[in-house]
């Protein structure tokens, strides 16, 4: 068993149980680069059959998104293309892969964007072709072919079997200078609940060091953004370099800081103590449409 990053077969046990489930899930830090990894991973095949089938049901309990999620969605969409607007990007032809039910899709087309979206679960897939006529496929990262000014993928690259694969095959779809907005969940947050952290659907969990590392060979950065979840903007490298691994004191960093998480640091420092009331205040907004389309939610939020 080897780190799918820099191929080192030391790792350390950071986690024996599935969050959410209480089963059995063995979760490891690599000795030597620092990514945090389950142990052993997931066959390819294995995760193409949960992804298209089993996924949204298991995490969300239902085949096509309902209205609360459209709307949740809708909104996280505005916020990633403000923060792409905020950095010059406004226009282009974009690819987002794992599309989900099309909202970000639909709305960066709106924003002016020429978008395009792949997304492997059947019934979102479907939804999103259905409710806003999206160019969004039903299929896998190693499926697309051409060419994209700007690739967006956000919380993917935590559920694919090889982030450097993942990385090659996201620089080949670019075209030169292009660029390449990865968003995924940070373990390092202080948000995030401790019942809410190592699960099977993530194989793999980011600090800003490991990230950038499985980036490095094919991309630089231009911004970085550690507001809850990890963001980070990529430039496409014209040629492809060595990859730079995270050094031994960032990988001393990442290990204590796995040690610090907990319930009172998620409860006071992550004000995960008002969460219940913000649950709450979301919840009334949402009541408000769940008689509504997707479309015409979608249209609500990009037009606030």
């Amino acid at each position: 068993m080897f780190c799918v990053l820099c191929e080192n077969d030391s790792f350390e046990i950071v986690s024996e149980v599935d969050s959410k489930s209480s089963e059995p899930l063995t979760v490891s830090l690599c000795k030597k680069c620092g990514l945090i990894q389950q142990t052993p991973i997931p066959t390819s095949d294995a995760l193409k059959i949960y992804y298209s089938h089993n996924y949204r049901v298991e995490y969300k309990q239902t085949y096509t998104p309902k209205p609360k999620h459209v709307f949740r969605a809708a909104k996280t969409a505005m916020q990633r293309i403000n923060f792409l607007n905020q950095s010059k990007i406004s226009t282009g032809k974009l690819l987002d892969i794992g599309a989900g039910g099309g909202e970000f899709a639909y709305l960066s087309g709106k924003a002016g964007f020429a978008s395009h979206g792949i997304e492997p679960n059947l019934g979102y897939s479907e939804y999103a072709r259905k409710e806003y006529d999206c160019d969004i496929r039903q299929g896998e990262l190693d499926e697309i072919e051409g060419e994209f000014d700007v690739i967006t993928i956000f919380h993917v690259l935590e559920h694919l079997p090889s982030p450097n694969k993942a990385f090659e095959k996201l620089h080949h779809l670019l075209k030169k200078n292009g660029t390449l907005f990865v968003e995924v969940p940070w373990i390092e947050t202080n948000d995030a609940s401790p019942r809410n952290i190592f699960f099977k659907a993530h194989i793999f969990y980011f600090s800003v060091d490991t990230l950038v590392s499985c980036a490095s060979r094919y991309f630089d950065v231009v911004k970085i953004d550690t507001t809850s979840n990890l963001k980070v903007l990529f430039k496409a490298k014209e040629t492809p370099s060595s990859i730079v691994l995270p050094g031994a004191s960032s990988v001393d960093s990442l290990r204590e800081r796995i040690k610090e998480k907990g319930w009172i640091e998620y409860l006071f420092k992550g004000k995960g103590f008002f969460k219940p009331f913000r649950k709450v205040s979301r919840s009334l907004q949402e009541s408000k449409v769940k008689k509504t389309s997707g479309k015409q939610i979608a249209d609500i939020i990009f037009e606030q």
